[in-house]
């Protein structure tokens, strides 16, 4: 079965970084690499020069993105997708096919808007894939020793989230850390959060060692908890959807903070 990674491109020094963390993922899960940009052009009632000369451009933007691609790749094929649309939409479509997409928390241009808003809210509650967001434009890589981070709750979102992070974590040779954060109210006992990493961990292949797995629980609101420990995580996983306060982190307000203001690169997942 064909495993293709897709990159959102636009030039951006976000996107560029997403492109970098495209290809390490490509080359740790033999995956092939597929970069695309999306542009919103005139509409019908505009001039046909103007539309022209707008498809050369967005042409121009990803031959710049190939090119970067095929450095960090060399000796391997990279796919690349040119669409007029709405990125949010188009990228969904894309994701159906895709084993993960990545994309920058910032650019320019058509892909500008991917996490700012509602169109944020559509990428990650509707994505049939993880999707990976570079929140800064830096090197993919970071300081070592790394961990990854992931929120879970007990949501089926979440789970997924803990199985995607326990599989990232195993390719990279990096130790997991699951969190369970409720403000206000009790959070679950951490024998049950130690419960679901069990249960997690028993799903994945038996072909390679387990990453080494710690939990901690706190009583405090899920966003801080989560944005202090991604400062020093390689990755943080968080679930599509949740329950309690962990939903609001991917569809409201806490999302847009997290997606934002992490130190690392999130991985929303959807179960």
């Amino acid at each position: 079965m064909r495993r293709e990674i897709i990159v959102a491109f636009d030039g951006s020094p976000h996107s560029r970084s997403a492109i970098e963390w495209a290809a390490r993922e490509c080359r740790a899960r033999r995956a092939e690499l597929t970069v695309c940009h999306v542009w919103d052009g005139p509409r019908a009632e505009c001039e046909a020069v103007i539309t022209e000369q707008q498809r050369r451009l967005a042409g121009r933007i990803l031959f710049d993105g190939m090119g970067l691609a095929e450095r960090l790749l060399s000796g391997r094929e990279v796919r690349s997708i040119l669409i007029r649309g709405t990125p949010g939409p188009e990228l969904v479509s894309l994701s159906r096919a895709a084993e993960m997409l990545v994309v920058g928390s910032r650019g320019l241009g058509g892909v500008a808007g991917l996490l700012i808003g509602s169109v944020s809210a559509h990428v990650a509650a509707h994505a049939l894939c993880p999707v990976l967001v570079i929140p800064q434009a830096e090197p993919a890589s970071r300081p070592c020793p790394a961990t990854v981070v992931v929120g879970v709750d007990g949501s089926t979102g979440s789970l997924a989230a803990l199985r995607f992070a326990l599989g990232h974590a195993r390719i990279h040779r990096l130790p997991v850390h699951a969190i369970h954060a409720r403000a206000q109210t009790s959070p679950r006992p951490e024998q049950e959060v130690q419960q679901w990493v069990a249960e997690a961990m028993a799903a994945l292949p038996r072909n390679h060692s387990s990453p080494v797995v710690t939990t901690s629980t706190f009583s405090e609101p899920p966003l801080a908890v989560l944005l202090s420990h991604s400062r020093h995580a390689s990755l943080l996983a968080v679930g599509s959807r949740g329950l309690g306060r962990v939903r609001a982190q991917i569809l409201g307000s806490v999302s847009q903070e997290l997606l934002r203001r992490a130190s690392c690169p999130v991985a929303v997942v959807r179960s």
